[in-house]
């Protein structure tokens, strides 16, 4: 925890030392909040739907975007850490340090998960605060969803980061991931859709992207106020995802780490 706290603190002073920014963030959201909820007038207004997580577009979006958000954090954070690190010429001295790969992994990504998670309140506030919207059902059960998509995107992005140390670029697959999450995984529209207008091709996609179950789980919670025993089926597939994933990630990203101190290739970038 030591270790975790000390890159905490480095991040965290850089990161305050742009305080404009910060304002500009909390800003931009409050905008896209306000945004979102007239556009979802527009639509509440003209548009009709047997899904309950889509009668009211606005509550739909705002428990579907910042956790997007989330998992996007959990793919991309420690990947681009180590290109930071790369780009300053520090990778090779804080592997060089008496410090496990895991420990790594989680501190490189701490403060990216501690920005991401004021962000994601920040939406849910600002659409209880000014908005009206409710939230019916329990948040632990909730953030168990949002916890498993993370590391299962957070899997995803140890693999990705695997590329970067050994080829010294980004995932070419990072911009891929981002975009068909959006579109696949129901955060913008209802995944139904997929098969009605586009086929039961695209509806397939969507059922192999962990977005999926993760959106939809957090939304049968806090729209419908499911229970545990009603959102069953897509935490087991989570675990499935995560069983599988983050064995394997590590072992990749732990042979990309020996490779590149074996090639002496750390400094580079």
């Amino acid at each position: 925890m030591g270790r975790v706290r000390a890159f905490v603190v480095r991040d965290f002073q850089l990161a305050v030392s742009y305080r404009l920014d910060f304002l500009m963030r909390i800003l931009s959201i409050l905008f896209v909040t306000t945004t979102l909820f007239f556009i979802s007038q527009i639509f509440a207004a003209t548009f009709s739907t047997p899904d309950a997580q889509w009668r009211d577009p606005f509550l739909a979006w705002i428990t579907a975007l910042p956790f997007l958000n989330y998992f996007m954090t959990g793919f991309s954070s420690l990947a681009t850490a180590i290109r930071s690190e790369q780009a300053q010429g520090t990778l090779e001295s804080v592997l060089m340090t008496p410090i496990g790969i895991p420990t790594l992994i989680v501190a490189s990504s701490a403060w990216d998960f501690t920005q991401a998670s004021f962000h994601s309140f920040l939406y849910l506030f600002f659409g209880w605060a000014f908005f009206g919207v409710e939230y019916r059902g329990s948040f632990l059960l909730a953030a168990l969803f949002l916890l498993l998509t993370t590391l299962v995107f957070a899997s995803i992005g140890i693999l990705s980061a695997s590329f970067a140390v050994v080829f010294k670029r980004g995932d070419p697959f990072g911009v891929i991931i981002g975009t068909g999450s959006a579109l696949f995984s129901g955060v913008f529209f209802p995944v139904q859709l997929l098969s009605q207008v586009a086929g039961r091709g695209f509806r397939l996609v969507s059922q192999l992207i962990p977005t999926t179950y993760g959106i939809d789980g957090i939304r049968r919670v806090l729209i419908q106020g499911q229970s545990f025993a009603e959102v069953r089926r897509p935490l087991l597939t989570l675990l499935v995802f995560l069983v599988a994933l983050l064995p394997f990630s590590l072992w990749v990203f732990t042979r990309a780490v020996r490779r590149a101190k074996r090639e002496g290739s750390l400094i580079q970038y």
